[in-house]
């Protein structure tokens, strides 16, 4: 891949990109499939970059430095936030909005890093957010948490179907965007 991006470059920029090449690529891989957890997506992520950076390479500033680093990382986590739109654009099917299927949360957590839906689920109302993480993270069954919490079994449904939709509507905002 080096040799076909190499054939763009003028020949006094070639040690410079080779330098960018060999210093940065591996990181940029990394960081890429952190954000997109799919390999094939973040190799492509990594071309991109790489091409875009062959084309602009004169304009770069010295390898290694560390302007050059923060302008390479926030290159790929441009590039690859933006796949992972056009990815999950490309999976939404048409739904019908009062029905949220179960595995609504399965999709989310792959969509979004992990970080990203611990946040999302504390922005929730205290009464939403408690039945959701019993629910989800601890595992437990609808006549658990009614049990625990001393509530009525369609109370706790109410609550977690409401705190689903919530969720869901909060992440129709963010790829609305």
């Amino acid at each position: 891949m080096l040799a076909m991006y190499m054939s763009l470059i003028e020949e006094c920029d070639k040690e410079k990109f080779e330098r960018l090449y060999y210093t940065y690529n591996k990181m940029m891989f990394e960081i890429a499939n952190y954000i997109l957890c799919n390999v094939s997506l973040a190799d492509e992520t990594v071309q991109d970059c790489m091409l875009k950076l062959a084309k602009s390479i004169t304009e770069l500033p010295n390898i290694p430095s560390e302007s050059a680093k923060a302008l390479i990382i926030s290159m790929v986590k441009n590039k690859a936030r933006n796949n992972l739109k056009a990815e999950h654009y490309d999976k939404v099917e048409p739904m019908d909005e009062n029905q949220i299927p179960d595995t609504v949360m399965s999709d989310i957590s792959s969509a979004l890093r992990y970080k990203e839906l611990i946040e999302m689920v504390n922005t929730l109302e205290q009464q939403y957010r408690e039945v959701l993480v019993m629910r989800l993270v601890n595992g437990l069954s609808v006549n658990e948490i009614s049990e625990k919490l001393d509530l009525p079994y369609r109370t706790v449904e109410t609550r977690i179907f409401r705190a689903r939709k919530k969720l869901k509507d909060r992440l129709k905002e963010m790829y609305d965007e």
